[in-house]
């Protein structure tokens, strides 16, 4: 029986410094303890190499997210790339993705990540401007965005991407136009744009509500979320999900993976894993499980403590419910007969009534066999979310 294949997620939590608007389990620090990290990583993998539910799986996306990546050194990323191959089969066009930080990669850097195994990049650019990156706190200037994109291209990465940020306090249409048309102009074949949300607990959250954050209208926003993907889609990059965009065949496979409720195993100080029980091809029940947060509890349990902070069950309903709105997310949709493959239920038995009103109200469409978001709804779709949580026939 072909092993059903799997993601695997490396969460690497360490940062220079922390922007005041990120909220993700992140660390400052002057020196990352990377050799103790990443022998806590191979250790964390080698026990579910031996685990009934990952054991001889063929692993088909690799994704080093964060903090900041490229914090390690390039022998790391190898040395942990080399003990997973021992581990795990890989597809054989397996994608492995590194995040990276504009500011301290050069040239050598990012050849030695490519020598180590890594196919793709990705930038955590955010903006051009040097306004908005010195209101986002960020440690890098536009030239060094710039200069990091150049020497990846140079170091053999033709799968390079960058996220931007929109919705930043101050931040005009002609100024997202701008990061948009420098963004294109480089050698990128993906990009994720993202509005900026106030997160509780981080410092942009406390100046928000002393009043020292003025955020821009619902209206300017909305405009924004207009302008991206037809500026995009008149420079080749076509909208496959709500927030990124990619040249033909550049989507992100293992973000894919998530979307389409792909089973992936996250290691590292606060990863989050999902595996899904199958009967054939039915999905049944689920689990997910997130390890401990701090970096130094992590590596210590790693070595015989309990490693996980928390976990839930998910229900078949729990499952449809992620299958369905994670694929909405998708600009393609989501497939009546897959979804009915995978749950012996109908779209219709499930969602009754609210997915008709969804459609009523044009927040929804159906063409042919497929289920997706209008472009009202794409800018709604959290509410959308909501509502489909909804019980049966609501």
């Amino acid at each position: 029986m072909t092993q059903r294949p799997f993601s695997l997620y490396v969460h690497i939590p360490f940062c220079a410094h922390k922007c005041p608007y990120c909220d993700f389990n992140t660390y400052a620090t002057p020196k990352v303890p990377e050799r103790e990290y990443v022998e806590s990583l191979n250790q964390e993998l080698q026990t579910y190499s031996q685990s009934h539910e990952f054991a001889d799986r063929p692993i088909s996306t690799i994704f080093f997210g964060g903090g900041t990546p490229s914090l390690l050194s390039p022998e790391m990323v190898e040395l942990f790339l080399e003990h997973a191959h021992r581990l795990f089969p890989w597809s054989s066009d397996i994608e492995i993705s590194l995040e990276a930080n504009p500011s301290g990669v050069s040239l050598e850097r990012l050849k030695g990540y490519r020598a180590a195994g890594v196919s793709r990049l990705s930038f955590g650019v955010q903006s051009f401007s040097s306004n908005t990156l010195t209101l986002l706190g960020r440690d890098h200037s536009s030239n060094d965005a710039v200069n990091a994109i150049g020497f990846a291209d140079q170091a053999g990465f033709d799968n390079i991407s960058l996220d931007l940020i929109y919705g930043v306090p101050g931040q005009s249409i002609v100024d997202l136009e701008l990061d948009l048309a420098q963004a294109t102009s480089l050698s990128v074949q993906h990009l994720s744009t993202y509005a900026l949300t106030i997160e509780q607990g981080t410092p942009f959250f406390q100046r928000k509500q002393r009043g020292l954050l003025v955020m821009p209208s619902d209206d300017v926003v909305a405009e924004m979320m207009d302008v991206i993907p037809e500026f995009l889609a008149g420079r080749g990059f076509n909208r496959y999900e709500i927030s990124n965009y990619a040249r033909p065949g550049r989507e992100s496979r293992h973000n894919m993976a998530y979307w389409i409720g792909s089973d992936y195993l996250g290691i590292g100080a606060g990863a989050h894993s999902l595996v899904i029980q199958y009967h054939g091809t039915r999905r049944l029940a689920g689990r997910r499980w997130c390890n401990l947060a701090q970096p130094e509890a992590y590596m210590r349990n790693v070595r015989g403590g309990e490693l996980v902070s928390w976990r839930e069950h998910l229900s078949p309903t729990d499952l449809m419910f992620e299958f369905f709105y994670l694929g909405l997310r998708l600009s393609r949709g989501v497939f009546r007969k897959q979804f009915e493959e995978l749950f012996e239920v109908s779209v219709d038995e499930r969602f009754g009534l609210v997915f008709d009103k969804l459609i009523r109200e044009g927040f929804m469409e159906e063409v042919e066999d497929t289920i997706r978001l209008t472009e009202n709804g794409l800018k709604l779709s959290d509410s959308v979310f909501e509502r489909l949580v909804a019980p049966k026939n609501q």
